[in-house]
């Protein structure tokens, strides 16, 4: 089921086949965190579209996006879902030539991240401060 609930301020969307396009996934996060400052939105923006872009580039469907704030310790919690629970997030090298700095960038904007899994699927999470 999907659900974009801004006064909850909450996003549980299952992800199409082909990777949503950028503009629509930075206003979602707009719209979850909207009146925080630009740096903390952009911050939340680049974790969400590093997990969303990895869920594309090296996992397959079904793919699900949680976004929802955690009012209480004034943060963003962000999960990408994917069909693929034996291929886990590694965090790549800044000496990388092109690709394999997302998650370098995921871990240096977030407060914490990870991943779990379940059964055949898997979720890689972050948690970005608003703060």
């Amino acid at each position: 089921m999907n659900t974009v609930d801004l006064l909850r301020k909450s996003v549980d969307l299952d992800l199409p086949d082909s990777r949503p396009s950028t503009p629509a996934l930075m206003g979602l996060v707009a719209g979850l965190v909207g009146g925080v400052g630009d740096d903390r939105l952009v911050d939340v923006q680049v974790v969400a579209a590093q997990l969303v872009g990895n869920a594309y580039r090296h996992a397959r469907a079904p793919r699900r996006l949680r976004m929802y704030r955690l009012s209480d310790r004034d943060l963003v919690r962000i999960e990408v879902g994917d069909g693929s629970s034996s291929l886990l997030p590694v965090l790549g090298r800044l000496d990388a030539p092109e690709h394999g700095r997302g998650l370098l960038m995921v871990n240096r904007l977030s407060v914490d991240w990870g991943h779990r899994r379940d059964g055949d699927r898997k979720t890689v999470w972050a948690e970005v401060s608003l703060a």
